[in-house]
This record gives structure tokens, sequence and C-alpha cells, in this order.
């Protein structure tokens, strides 16, 4: 169909698992929602739990992303292949540790797959406002590392590629995490190489609203001078929900996180920490340790969701 080289030594499917028994396990009953995509389509998450299944050596969790037609009785046409190709190819040139891979590609008349390892824990929206009545909370030197690995993943996208891609959908459902909570990010079904380099616009055409919350607001004001920073303007919402333990948008006034953080800032900052100190997600442990270090973090989510994307910091000076 078309070549893909591997160019992350990491991505590499190895020869012990056999893709027809992947295929043959794609059922309704493992079919789930790992990670978010601006775009309403057909393409379905299947988690496949390997081991104990005859044909696949390695035990491991494999999520396969499978792209067919809207109407299931057709098979793959150009639009699909397309759909995939452009994922795969986007994917398979980036190759960093709090990046997703690609492990490899199934072909089959009624669907292309493309197949990845699965982050065993889940995620970050998940450990942040889903898990309810858990033992298991996360730290702030763990709420760290993952913030510092989203940044650097970032880092990489805008800056240590041959051309800036844009990933354009930033949020915690899109921040994964392994056994270590170690972040990764997922969910490249909109993401765009800028060919004409960083700061310089990206005109999008058809790219649909969603992610609500996280979405910068030249979205809806200037969707034809878009540039990277709109990807900073999501990792500061996921910086406030970090510290907050809020969703990025909930109800009332003061539901949305990156209107109510600015506008409370000066308040919540006062008093020796005062105000802060009350709105810092309660389930972080030992909290008095870290909050000079929360503080911080939070000024600089404020600072990458201002209204003005030129004030904005780029990702390598938020990751500095």
């Amino acid at each position: 169909m078309w070549f893909w080289k591997r160019n992350c030594p990491a991505a590499t499917l190895p020869t012990e698992y056999n893709a027809q028994v992947i295929v043959d396990n794609l059922t309704e009953n493992n079919v789930r929602n790992m990670w978010s995509s601006r775009r309403i389509r057909n393409d379905k998450l299947n988690v496949v739990h390997a081991q104990g299944i005859a044909g696949i050596g390695l035990p491991t969790t494999l999520v396969v992303k499978k792209f067919k037609n809207m109407n299931p009785t057709l098979q793959v046409d150009e639009n699909v292949t397309n759909r995939c190709k452009y994922e795969m190819m986007l994917l398979a040139s980036i190759c960093h540790e709090n990046i997703i891979n690609v492990l490899d590609v199934i072909v089959r008349d009624e669907a292309i797959m493309l197949v990845y390892k699965c982050a065993v824990n889940g995620n970050l929206d998940r450990w942040l406002h889903r898990l309810e009545g858990q033992d298991r909370l996360l730290s702030w030197p763990e709420r760290m590392t993952i913030t510092i690995g989203i940044a650097k993943g970032l880092c990489h996208l805008h800056n240590g590629c041959n051309k800036p891609i844009v990933h354009h959908n930033i949020n915690s459902n899109n921040i994964l995490l392994d056994q270590n909570f170690k972040a990764m990010i997922a969910g490249f079904g909109t993401a765009q190489m800028n060919m004409a380099g960083l700061d310089q616009p990206l005109p999008i055409m058809g790219l649909p609203t969603g992610n609500f919350g996280y979405a910068a607001p030249e979205y809806g004001i200037a969707p034809s001078q878009l540039t990277e920073k709109v990807d900073v303007y999501s990792f500061g919402v996921v910086l406030l929900e970090l510290i907050t333990g809020r969703v990025a948008t909930g109800p009332g006034v003061d539901g949305q996180l990156p209107i109510w953080a600015p506008r409370n800032r000066k308040e919540l900052m006062a008093n020796h920490l005062k105000g802060f100190k009350i709105e810092v997600d309660k389930g972080i442990p030992d909290q008095a340790r870290y909050m000079k270090e929360m503080a911080t973090v939070f000024t600089l989510g404020v600072d990458c969701t201002v209204m003005d994307q030129q004030k904005r910091p780029s990702m390598q000076i938020a990751l500095k």
C-alpha cells in the first residue's frame, strides 16, 4: 500500500506477534476510549490483552486503532487510506520517549489498523477526575514528572522535528501514563506539520470544533493565524488541572479554568498564598512541602493561557 520506515528503534512489533491473531481479537467487548479525537469518525480503539493468546509470544497489552468506512459494508477506500497514512507517517517520523509510537500497521480489505503498545496506567484524565474512591493518588513529584514529560514531548514536536508539528488536541485524555507514570502524548488525528516553519501561521481547513476547555481562543477569532502556540495554551490548561484537580470546563461563571485562573491569580498569590492553598487539589499529599513549587507552576499555567498568543512562552521556555 505504501512504504513505511520505522525511524524509532523502540517502535518495532516483535516477530512473535501474529497480525491475524490480533485482528481476530478485535471485538466490541474490548473497544475503549483510550484517547480523544476532535473528529467524529468511525475509527475505533480496541485494547487487546496479548497474554495467553495463541500466536502472540510476549505478554503485553496493545491498543489497535481501526480505520474503516462509516458504512461498515464498504471496503477501505482512498479516504480511509489517506486518513491512516497521514497519521502513521507523521508518527513514524517522530521518535521520542514522551510521544506514543506506532508499532505496526495491519492492512485488511475492510479496515487498516495501527498498533500501539498500551499505557498500563491509562490517561491523565482518569487519574485526575475519574477514579472514584481510589486509594492511590498522584503525588506532586509524580505530577511534576508528568508535566515535564508533556513539555519535553511538545518541545520535540515544535523544535526537534524536521518541520514543526502542531498537535491541536492536547488535553488530559490524550496524555497516557506508563507503569512509572511517564507521560506519553497521543491523539494525533488532527496534528499538522507546519511546512512554513516555527512561529509561522498555519491555516487550518475544516478542523472541527472540540477540545473544549483546552482550545486556544484564536481557533474562533483568527483561524488563519494559528501557530504552535495553540499547543502552549492547551498545555497551560493541563498544568492548571494538575494543580487544582478541577476539570478544564465546569459549571458556573468560574467553570472555565483558563478564564478563572488569570482572573484570580493576584488574589490567590497574595497573603503568603492563602487563597492559593485553598484551591490546590486536596488529593495531593504533603502539600505544604511543595506549595511554593506548585504556585510557580500555576503561574506558568496562567502565562501559557493568556489570550494574546504572542505573549505565551514557547515550549522551550516553559520547559526551562
